[in-house]
């Protein structure tokens, strides 16, 4: 096979863990040994990640493969931090390409750091663009989380205030792009529609999760999954996850279960939302809000819980619910966006009508009550992702759309 020389912009990387940063990584490890590659990232100063950075000898054992990192610039945890970013992947854009002989680029939407590059086009690699969310995305739901809780953090503050002229420069932007992934069959009619890109441009390929890593647990944990009941929810803290409706149905499911345990996984506006748990009258108890925890970490959690929870607005290929499924758990997700391509509701998992506290209760209440049922939903969730979402499969259909491109 000829060799492909790869240049991809990760906006997330070690040790920032948000969707794009888990797809980049999984990416990353499983394209086939003659894609060289050269990852182009920034160091994202956040505060509370700084004790779970991570060596690059310990990146290397993650990634288990040669990589080339280039941290281009840094900055602190703000809504404008992507614009050096931006600026910086502008600038060494000639010297990375002469250097390194770069064939292709793989940049991400609606991050677009390579936002420069295209707007000058500054080069005349082709680029791939994988479309993890668009600016009218993130405009429609925080204005939907704005309008239903008000308790908004500032990065959806932002998406609202400067949605409009982000938007156009997103359209201008998509003009040079090559060749675009959609994510789930949900995002390609979105794109196709919305963003008015030919269909014929436009991949589905789902994300994809490391079934060896996220493995269902062994037999202790399994007794233990089912004797202690433990909820996880993972992901950002803001309010178009539908956190709000998640602590609604506390109340209801502690009726039935008095020592359910909710831990809370993900950094973002975490003190409202334990003001909202404390305000219900919730024993603290019951649940725990952990911030932002490390790779390995998250493995065990999700390991150990008795069911995995996304109370969303909106998903469109969610990898927090594909690793809860990879690791045999149950999973209780809305019925919006890209869920119901992933799951089969009674089948390998159950889709709750999104903002209805009370059926996401009774969900995870028929869950608790029957393990044999909550059993069976875990084992025909990781055969799900086997067959269908594993990153290795995720890998080389990126690569066989690499090779179209540059065909």
């Amino acid at each position: 096979m000829d060799t492909i020389n790869l240049g991809i912009f990760a906006p997330e990387f070690f040790p920032v863990w948000g969707g794009t940063g888990s797809y980049i990584v999984e990416l990353v490890k499983n394209l086939p040994a003659n894609v060289n590659i050269q990852i182009i990232t920034l160091n994202r100063q956040i505060s509370d990640m700084a004790s779970k950075e991570l060596t690059q000898n310990q990146i290397g054992k993650i990634i288990k493969r040669p990589v080339e990192i280039h941290y281009v610039s840094s900055s602190k945890e703000t809504f404008f931090y992507n614009l050096p970013f931006q600026i910086a992947c502008f600038r060494k854009m000639a010297s990375l390409q002469k250097q390194y002989h770069l064939d292709i680029l793989h940049s991400q939407l609606a991050h677009m750091p390579d936002l420069f590059i295209q707007l000058l086009r500054a080069s005349k690699l082709p680029t791939v663009l994988t479309i993890h969310s668009t600016m009218q995305m993130l405009r429609d739901y925080a204005f939907m989380a704005k309008s239903l809780f008000g308790n908004l953090e500032a990065s959806e503050r932002n998406s609202l205030l400067f949605s409009p002229i982000l938007s156009v420069v997103q359209q201008q932007y998509i003009k040079n792009i090559a060749n675009f992934i959609a994510v789930s069959e949900m995002t390609r009619k979105f794109v196709i529609k919305e963003l008015k890109v030919e269909p014929e441009k436009i991949s589905l390929i789902y994300n994809g999760v490391d079934t060896e890593i996220f493995h269902p647990p062994n037999n202790e944990e399994t007794a233990r999954r089912y004797s202690d009941p433990t909820i996880v929810y993972i992901g950002r803290m803001v309010a178009k996850k539908g956190i709000n409706t998640l602590i609604d149905a506390i109340p209801q499911v502690l009726r039935y279960f008095p020592k359910a345990r909710f831990l809370f996984v993900g950094g973002g506006n975490i003190s409202a939302f334990k003001a909202i748990a404390a305000g219900k009258g919730i024993p603290e108890s019951n649940y725990a809000f952990l911030g932002h925890l490390g790779y390995f970490e998250r493995l065990r959690i999700l390991r150990e819980a008795t069911i995995f929870v996304n109370p969303s607005l909106f998903e469109n290929c969610s990898l927090s619910i594909l690793e809860a499924m990879s690791s045999g758990c149950s999973v209780v997700a809305s019925n919006v966006g890209g869920n119901p391509e992933l799951i089969s509701s009674g089948v390998n998992g159950l889709l709750t009508p999104m903002l209805n506290s009370g059926r996401l209760a009774q969900n995870i209440l028929s869950l608790l009550q029957d393990d044999n049922f909550n059993y069976k939903i875990g084992q025909e969730a990781r055969r799900t992702v086997e067959r269908s979402f594993s990153s290795k499969k995720c890998a080389m259909e990126t690569y066989e759309n690499y090779r179209k491109v540059l065909s």
